[in-house]
């Protein structure tokens, strides 16, 4: 394999699999992997887009399969760790990226109808799926990253189910990590700032004239006065998937640009 724009080749022979790898930042850390040499599994319930994901990644070269995933249905959870087994002897890579964002305001109740399954696919489900995960996870040592966001450390309004949860994962992280480093299974997080993704643009009018809007304009809630491109939160998850990170676990790093003030969404 030629050496990517990188310079780096760290991930040859791992298996990944990758909740919400179809896109946003799921996607990107998929060519990410796929470009240092991991053979990809994007898990997630758009098909289509997760097509198109295998197919960008198999036109530069790269390994990557697709397999439909609810992590809202244990059953598609099961069915899916099945199919890794049945595949692979063994996984090296999860990165627990997928989940909705829904708003609803406290004391109107607008939360409540989003509880479930905000709660369903963006907690429960990823411990679901670790869990079903974990033989193959165990068999020669692995890492996992979780996403969490700075909505979880910073709240926002109207956005509490969301933030509520992001939260909650970082605290899943420590545990993950304490109860797996017996098997030689490092756990962190990464917590982005503001990042240009789908869930911020695409159900626009004109998706792509919303995206370079978000992309070009200025914002004055961190350091670095813009907002962050879901590859460069790749890069800070493959560092932390990497040997480079080999004595890093438990931890959550803040990928936000110097964020301060209140935040407004991952």
């Amino acid at each position: 394999m030629q050496i990517n724009q990188w310079g780096t080749i760290r991930f040859t022979d791992k298996v990944a699999l990758i909740t919400g790898g179809a896109s946003g930042i799921g996607r990107a850390t998929a060519n990410r992997l796929s470009a240092e040499g991991a053979h990809v599994i994007i898990a997630d319930n758009n098909a289509e887009m997760a097509q198109q994901a295998v197919a960008e990644i198999q036109e530069t070269g790269g390994k990557a399969l697709f397999i439909e995933t609810d992590l809202a249905d244990d059953e598609s959870v099961i069915a899916t760790a099945g199919a890794v087994a049945e595949k692979f002897s063994a996984l090296h890579i999860l990165v627990n990226n997928a989940a909705i964002a829904r708003g609803g305001k406290i004391e109107d109740g607008g939360w409540i109808p989003n509880w479930e399954p905000e709660t369903g696919i963006g907690l429960r489900g990823w411990a679901v799926i670790t869990q079903h995960l974990l033989p193959l996870l165990k068999q020669e040592g692995a890492a996992i990253v979780n996403l969490s966001s700075e909505g979880g450390f910073l709240g926002r309004p109207g956005g509490w189910v969301y933030d509520a949860i992001k939260s909650a994962l970082v605290s899943l992280t420590k545990t993950m990590a304490y109860e797996f480093v017996e098997y030689g299974i490092r756990v962190n997080a990464v917590a982005p700032g503001w990042v240009v993704t789908e869930m911020h643009f695409g159900r626009a009018p004109d998706p792509a004239a919303r995206k370079k809007e978000l992309e070009e304009t200025p914002i004055n809630s961190c350091i670095m006065k813009r907002r962050c491109g879901p590859e460069e939160i790749a890069s800070s998850i493959a560092f932390l998937l990497s040997d480079d990170a080999s004595y890093i676990t438990g931890q959550t790093i803040h990928v936000d640009g110097g964020r301060w003030g209140m935040s407004v969404g991952r």
